[in-house]
């Protein structure tokens, strides 16, 4: 059977009151049955220390004296002072049992030797006052000079002290050397207070839910009113009747519905625009990936030169990166190797690196590393927007006379594993980057590196020690350092030290956002 929007409504509204007094009832009942029990307790443990030394005293006055009569009457008095207390009993130290309020209700007990429980008896014996909670355990209370009282067992250990609301069976208090009064608690007064309390909840639950109905009828009418005009309004929308219009005169949520009901009705012909738009801009931004790709030389495009192995990879962080590299081999012995990192990512970012892969390779003519990199700056600060930059390495490997140059223009440090000391040093830093001011030509110097047999060099963006595992920690240049160490002592060839690299990366982000692009260049002097 179908439930119609109104009566949904209803029936959620009720049961939400309902729920509602529920939990609030069982949440007030139960603070409020601490709070008597707490109270209950504080007050018998009062009255108890006020009245065990008269109760005694009475005890000696008449009781002993078989004037059980004169006693009878003054037990009575106490208990009509505190209905909380449901019977007494009177101990000797010795555990012998005196008086019984339950048992010796008309006469006084004439027989033989009467015994309380062991229980009752040993906290008898103690000078402190000792309570026995209805749960079984048994609490004393150690008061110092000071009058600070202490939670202790039987041995006066420590203990912790009682949870408020805890209830008591009864409590032993030490009246004279002789005697101890055990108070046995009555909770008929909280139970009875406790059910008047849930008699008014349940008239008060019964009040709200009937209001609630009442009340979500009223709101139902108001709402399901104007929906069924925007029901009428969708239907006609799906006939093609864009000129369709709702009136909705509250001016509520369901009024702002009907608003962007009508602004839908009015921005659907040019939504559809929009989306023809969308996959226009995302076609072309799949071709200028493409085209970027095509820049990058593969490993197959990668040169061949004697003494030196290759490894490169570059993994953008959006469908156009701002990262760029290449090797340029200008002579059989000569080839130079850039790597170079544009600020930010995307399409601006890879506009700018694709026009300065165009220019070192227009500029690699000159031969001189300075002339070429100093030139490639002139042109990007003239041509490209004033907070665009780009940190380089700049590299020249000569296979005649097995040297290895660099101009770093701000760019990372590279990372240098020596196969003889068997450890990774980083290589002087310096330079400006690229686009920041129009002649760096005092601001960069060649840069001279001990590439032995055996020895690795790693070139890589900041992608790689920024990376992330989470908010707080990222890969680091210590990590990295320490990584680079440990694998170029294993690593067979270039190709190899590149994948450990990245796969270690890999491992430490676990999957967390690449907020940057990663590019790598591993080379091996072999």
């Amino acid at each position: 059977m179908r439930i119609n929007l109104r009566s949904k409504f209803v029936i959620a509204i009720s049961l939400l009151m309902v729920a509602v007094f529920v939990a609030a009832a069982w949440l007030f009942i139960q603070e409020k049955k601490t709070e008597l029990a707490d109270d209950i307790y504080h007050n018998t443990l009062a009255f108890g220390k006020l009245t065990a030394t008269q109760v005694t005293e009475d005890y000696d006055l008449y009781l002993a004296q078989s004037g059980f009569v004169y006693f009878n009457r003054e037990i009575k008095s106490l208990f009509e002072q505190n209905d909380d207390i449901s019977g007494l009993k009177i101990l000797s130290y010795t555990g012998e049992l005196l008086y019984d309020s339950f048992l010796d209700t008309d006469k006084k007990y004439e027989g033989g030797l009467r015994s309380a429980d062991d229980l009752i008896s040993k906290q008898a014996k103690s000078e402190n006052l000792s309570l026995k909670i209805l749960d079984g355990d048994v609490i004393y209370l150690k008061t110092d000079k000071f009058g600070e009282v202490t939670f202790v067992d039987a041995n006066e250990r420590v203990v912790e002290p009682l949870e408020v609301g805890t209830l008591i069976d009864y409590m032993v208090v030490p009246a004279t050397e002789k005697y101890s009064v055990v108070y046995v608690l009555d909770y008929h007064n909280l139970d009875e207070r406790i059910e008047a309390m849930m008699r008014r909840i349940i008239y008060l639950a019964i009040l709200g839910v009937m209001l609630g109905v009442l009340m979500s009828l009223f709101l139902s009418s108001k709402i399901t009113k104007p929906i069924a005009k925007l029901v009428k309004g969708v239907e006609k929308i799906a006939t093609g009747d864009f000129k369709t219009r709702v009136e909705i005169e509250t001016r509520d949520e369901i009024g702002f519905l009907g608003d962007a009901f009508n602004g839908m009705a009015m921005d659907l012909e040019s939504s559809v625009e929009a989306k023809l738009y969308k996959e226009r801009v995302t076609h072309e931004l799949e071709l200028a990936a493409q085209i970027q790709d095509q820049i990058i030389p593969t490993a197959e495009q990668i040169p061949q030169m004697a003494g030196i192995e290759i490894a490169s990879k570059l993994i953008p962080a959006a469908e156009i990166g701002g990262d760029m590299y290449d090797f340029l081999k200008v002579a059989e012995d000569r080839m130079f190797l850039y790597l170079g990192d544009v600020t930010g990512h995307g399409v601006p970012a890879g506009i700018v690196s694709s026009i300065s892969s165009a220019l070192f390779y227009g500029y690699m003519g000159f031969e001189d590393m300075k002339k070429i990199i100093v030139n490639v700056n002139r042109v990007l600060k003239a041509k490209t927007m004033s907070n665009m930059f780009m940190t380089l390495c700049l590299m020249e490997w000569n296979s005649t006379a097995n040297t290895f140059r660099y101009i770093s223009a701000g760019h990372e440090q590279l990372v240098h594993y020596s196969a003889k000391t068997k450890d990774a040093t980083l290589t002087p830093a310096g330079g400006v980057a690229l686009g920041m001011t129009p002649d760096i030509s005092k601001l960069v110097k060649v840069e001279d590196v001990a590439f032995e047999p055996g020895d690795y060099l790693v070139v890589y963006s900041d992608g790689i020690p920024e990376a992330w595992k989470n908010e707080k920690e990222n890969y680091g240049m210590e990590r990295f350092q320490a990584f680079v160490k440990k694998a170029g002592a294993v690593a067979k060839n270039s190709e190899e030290l590149k994948t450990m690299i990245l796969d270690d990366l890999a491992k430490f982000t676990a999957g967390f956002e690449q907020k940057d692009d990663i590019t790598l260049i591993v080379l091996k002097r072999v």
